[in-house]
């Protein structure tokens, strides 16, 4: 039996996933890692800091390559629905890959994290993720989205404080998790 995706979100924004599923064959989809893939969110706040405000001015390039930065991507965990997602997306035919804005410096962290838990798959480091030109793209960086959307992308948003106003968009998903 194929699996049965859980989507945890407004009724309308389960017609649309549905509608995308449809079409998802042949597809490449870019999943972004960075609150998407992983909760840092969940790290962030633990440390006290605002996870509302986004992109908070705190959370430099510097923070990130510092340890206390490395501790809290190490430490981020799977966010269920969204590997459910990639399941999903693989089993339906479409090619999955992740993207991330992460420095550079990460980059060997980054994809050793990913070979650790999704062996096979590809990571690309850009600033500009639209220009993979992917088909979807599963986002949470609102100046990401409104760019895909710009550009006529559809974009699977996990639902947070700073994402919330995207719903309104008829090629914005939206969910829960």
């Amino acid at each position: 039996m194929e699996q049965i995706v859980y989507f945890s979100g407004k009724v309308k924004e389960l017609n649309k996933f549905l509608k995308m599923l449809y079409t998802i064959h042949g597809k490449i989809v870019a999943v972004d890692i960075d609150n998407t893939l992983i909760n840092v969110n969940k790290e962030l706040k633990k440390t006290g800091y605002n996870i509302n405000l986004y992109p908070n001015p705190e959370l430099t390039e510097d923070f990130w390559v510092s340890e206390e930065g490395i501790n809290i991507l190490f430490n981020a965990g799977l966010i269920p629905t969204t590997t459910k997602f990639i399941a999903t997306f693989i089993t339906l035919g479409a090619e999955v890959v992740f993207v991330t804005s992460r420095n550079l410096k990460l980059k060997a962290l980054t994809e050793e994290w990913v070979r650790k838990y999704f062996p096979g798959f590809e990571v690309y480091f850009t600033k500009e993720k639209h220009l993979l030109d992917a088909d979807i793209y599963c986002e949470d960086d609102p100046q990401q989205i409104q760019k895909l959307i710009s550009l006529n992308k559809t974009v699977i948003i996990p639902e947070w404080p700073y994402t919330k106003d995207f719903r309104v968009y008829k090629n914005a998903i939206l969910y829960s998790f």
